[in-house]
């Protein structure tokens, strides 16, 4: 009986739900402990256990469909996907609640009854899906000029997103273009002209209109951490303070499930979403943020596994786009919490509060493990290996 429920995923499959499982599991213990010990029922906890649920249901579905299928859906969902991005930035300007509500001066989601969807969570697996159709069989991105196409499907929601606005989302894409180009074999000389070309445009991002008051300031937070001034520290300062002291008050085991300052008098904003690494860091200490980032570094580097063996050009790069979500998303929200980038409002995978991010995130790693369970054809050739003069 065991070996047959072994039998229902790859090898390396297991090592990536077990880490995803333990990952939801602390996120839950950390949702709990941030809610009020006065309410008789954890609603956050409750919700986000009811997502976790649905997750593992579309894991399941994921491995009946097969990734393979998606290939054929890629296209369509994308531009499904650009027309609700549209819709949320027109429900800036043109009143649609309930449907579209605003929210901290934000239009990110689109309500349908009891359904509350983050269309920019879900933007971002159709988007690896999209970019790895249009790359599995190409060469004309081994010339500059070919990275264009590339550029454009990733530009369009990007802008689209930031309207919202949804400065962390946005950011995962540009960097996860670069490393399915990378993976795809884009020559390394025109990537690195890429990159310098992005960093040159940094200053005019910065100033454009595409960027609000509020997240420049959360740039300078970043160069202004230390700042004596407090009124700063008290003010725009303020959350990424708190999340180096609370990260620091755990030391080496924690201060135990919804013991320490920070649960019993609430000094932590939004420690259920983007500083709930900083709340794992309080209640578990080094021992348990050590943890979190070994069950990630299981996901990614099983998955890396199975694109490095799989001979469809569309499954690896299925398979190198999730990892590099998950990897890009870890890095930057871990950077914010201790002053390493700047907080952009990005969740961390698995963990944090969000039903649409957690969905989004479980449906990612049933395309991965279904690319795994996919069997590798030894007459295959490898996908992406190109001759040293192919394409100038």
């Amino acid at each position: 009986m065991l070996r047959s429920v072994y039998r229902l995923l790859p090898p390396l499959g297991w090592p990536i739900l077990a880490g995803a499982l333990v990952l939801s599991a602390v996120g839950l213990a950390a949702i709990y402990a941030g809610e009020s010990d006065a309410e008789s029922v954890p609603a956050k906890t409750l919700r986000q256990a009811v997502f976790l649920g649905v997750g593992i249901v579309g894991l399941v579905v994921v491995q009946i469909v097969g990734y393979q299928r998606t290939l054929t859906w890629a296209y369509p969902l994308y531009a499904v996907t650009l027309v609700l991005l549209a819709l949320l930035v027109i429900g800036r300007y043109v009143p649609m609640d309930p449907i579209i509500p605003r929210r901290r001066s934000t239009y990110r989601w689109i309500v349908l009854g009891p359904l509350n969807i983050q269309v920019s969570d879900l933007a971002k697996i159709v988007y690896v899906l999209t970019l790895a159709a249009y790359l599995r069989f190409r060469t004309s991105y081994r010339r500059f000029t070919g990275l264009l196409p590339p550029f454009v499907l990733t530009l369009i929601p990007v802008a689209l997103i930031l309207k919202e606005p949804d400065l962390g989302t946005s950011l995962l894409f540009p960097p996860t273009l670069m490393i399915l180009l990378f993976a795809a074999g884009a020559k390394i000389k025109h990537l690195l002209v890429v990159l310098l070309l992005g960093a040159a445009a940094i200053p005019a991002f910065y100033f454009s209109p595409l960027m609000n008051d509020y997240q420049r300031q959360r740039f300078q937070v970043l160069f202004r951490q230390n700042d004596d001034d407090t009124r700063w520290q008290m003010g725009p300062g303020y959350q990424l303070n708190q999340s180096k002291i609370a990260l620091g008050s755990g030391q080496v085991m924690g201060r135990g499930l919804r013991e320490g300052a920070f649960f019993r008098y609430r000094l932590l904003p939004e420690e259920h979403n983007d500083f709930i690494f900083a709340v794992i860091g309080h209640q578990t200490g080094f021992v348990g943020c050590t943890a979190v980032l070994l069950c990630m570094i299981v996901i990614v580097v099983s998955g890396l596994t199975i694109a490095s063996v799989s001979t469809d050009p569309f499954g690896r790069l299925v398979a190198v786009g999730v990892c590099a979500l998950v990897f890009v998303q870890t890095i930057i929200n871990i950077g914010m919490t201790i002053g390493l980038t700047p907080i952009t409002g990005m969740s961390l995978p698995f963990v944090s509060s969000g039903g649409s991010g957690l969905v989004t995130n479980y449906l990612s790693i049933g395309l991965l493990i279904s690319v795994g369970r996919r069997r590798t054809l030894d007459i295959a050739p490898r996908p992406f290996e190109f001759g040293e003069d192919s394409e100038a």
